[in-house]
């Protein structure tokens, strides 16, 4: 009866549950997180560093478009690769054997795995990045040179930059999906652009979370190859029957504003999330049958199935 009453209890989702299993997570895992955070900040001060004695970087302006562009590069590259890496946290037989007997729902346990590598692992590194790039202007303020920039836009205000400004913001701004006139298009052609940019980036974490829950190595080259099949897909796609995504011909002066969206759009609005629905499940089928001691390669043995 007891057994039955605990069972159930652990049927159902608790916040509280997984704010504790999210803690235990970050606990064993503490000492690792504080050692890459401190590391990821050296390096990004020193690369920086580097990166200004290359050709090409003479002005502030240079520096921080070119900052921007190989940070936000970096940054997506480390942050893909720390999402597949969702079951490194309890990779090891002591983690592993801890993290089965908690007294948790597998839905928790996954969850907290994914919270941890999705957002607190993500968030980490663009610590590291804001740190590192922290650094670089304490030493230039305190250093030198003090060169500033003028940039001015037609009815904007003059812009100055010094080559202690910050490169976050340019950062960030590549980071940023950015719609092609987007000022002159219709309201439909935007909200379709952020779902399938949406649709495109849940498909791939997805794809990172599988890749992760069910290898045990390489599984963000395994993800990024299938990754890489779909991309080359939808080119052929694209270009053997004559299809695509989206299309505008914009005449500004001439307020000729025309944009249409394809109908390759709207299959991607649809099957890319059900898709990830599909993957997300199937990681979560997988973790359900996580075991003590596996294979070399894989934490899911389809041959004792």
């Amino acid at each position: 009866m007891v057994n039955s009453l605990i069972g159930k209890a652990m049927n159902t989702f608790s916040f509280n549950r997984f704010g504790k299993m999210l803690r235990w997570v970050l606990s064993v895992n503490q000492r690792r997180i504080l050692y890459a955070i401190a590391g990821s900040v050296v390096g990004v001060f020193m690369a920086e560093m580097i990166l200004l004695r290359m050709d090409g970087i003479y002005t502030p302006l240079t520096m921080l478009h070119y900052y921007g562009q190989v940070g936000a590069a970096l940054f997506a590259l480390v942050s893909l690769i720390l999402v597949s890496t969702i079951m490194s946290g309890v990779n090891e037989k002591r983690k592993r054997e801890a993290f089965l007997m908690l007294p948790a729902s597998n839905l928790e346990k996954f969850l907290a795995l994914m919270t941890y590598t999705s957002v607190i692992c993500v968030l980490g590194v663009f610590l590291a990045f804001v740190l590192g790039d922290s650094l670089r202007m304490a030493w230039f303020w305190i250093s030198g040179p003090y060169t500033e920039a003028k940039v001015s836009y037609i009815g904007n205000p003059t812009e100055y930059y010094y080559w202690w400004s910050s490169a976050i913001p340019e950062m960030m701004d590549n980071l940023t999906p950015h719609i092609l006139e987007a000022d002159s298009c219709n309201w439909f052609y935007l909200v379709m652009n952020i779902v399938v940019i949406a649709a495109i980036a849940v498909w791939t974490h997805s794809l990172l979370i599988i890749g992760g829950t069910l290898l045990r190595k390489y599984s963000f080259v395994a993800s990024m190859l299938v990754f890489i099949l779909f991309v080359w897909l939808l080119s052929w796609t694209i270009h053997h029957f004559g299809l695509y995504l989206f299309w505008s011909d914009v005449w500004k002066d001439g307020h000729h504003y025309v944009s249409e969206v394809g109908v390759l759009a709207y299959v991607l609005a649809i099957l890319l999330p059900v898709l990830a629905v599909f993957n997300y499940w199937a990681s979560f089928h997988i973790f359900k049958n996580f075991q003590l001691i596996t294979n070399k390669w894989t934490n899911y043995d389809i041959l004792k199935r």
